[in-house]
């Protein structure tokens, strides 16, 4: 798996910048170019490998682990007001990552599998205990015909290795 500059600096925990700084320095394991302005970084058991330095302080970021997790929630205020006015097609389901909002619409489609929790003792970032999580691609529809598709993490990896040099690739398996 391979991930770019804003994927590895979430890994992380630290900004984009400082993730440049440390490529510029050449202290990540099996980073490269591609097409002499994108930075490609290999993946060592979900998290790139950095070198340390011989002076300064030790290193503070957090290795943890980020699958991509998207969240299905419900909006109950906008459920309620479609109720009580027919008129309105206030949009009640959202897709979210973390507290960002994704898509949102009235109908979706999960493509892979998922799981449906509820934790009413420590409710989700936006308030709701109950929700789906997935990491599976999900296609969001509305009832003006507006389609939105939210792709896993695990696709978008996969299509930056399909526009990788098959060499480099090579190198960097014999390297790990």
């Amino acid at each position: 798996m391979f991930a770019g500059t804003t994927e590895a600096a979430t890994l992380l925990g630290i900004s984009t910048q400082r993730v440049r700084v440390l490529l510029k320095e050449g202290r990540i394991l099996g980073a490269y170019k591609i097409n002499c302005k994108t930075w490609v970084m290999p993946l060592f058991d979900g998290m790139p490998i950095i070198s340390g330095k011989k002076r300064g302080p030790k290193p503070r970021w957090g290795f943890r682990q980020h699958c991509g997790k998207k969240t299905l929630n419900v909006n109950r205020n906008n459920l309620r007001d479609n109720h009580k006015n027919r008129n309105t097609k206030k949009k009640v389901l959202s897709v979210k990552q973390g507290s960002k909002n994704l898509a949102t619409g009235h109908e979706t489609e999960i493509h892979g599998p998922c799981r449906i929790v509820y934790r009413p003792e420590k409710p989700h970032s936006c308030g709701a205990t109950l929700w789906i999580e997935t990491l599976a691609a999900v296609t969001v529809y509305d009832f003006e015909g507006n389609v939105e598709r939210v792709n896993s993490m695990w696709e978008i990896f996969e299509d930056r290795i399909r526009k990788t040099d098959k060499q480099k690739v090579e190198q960097l398996i014999r390297v790990a």
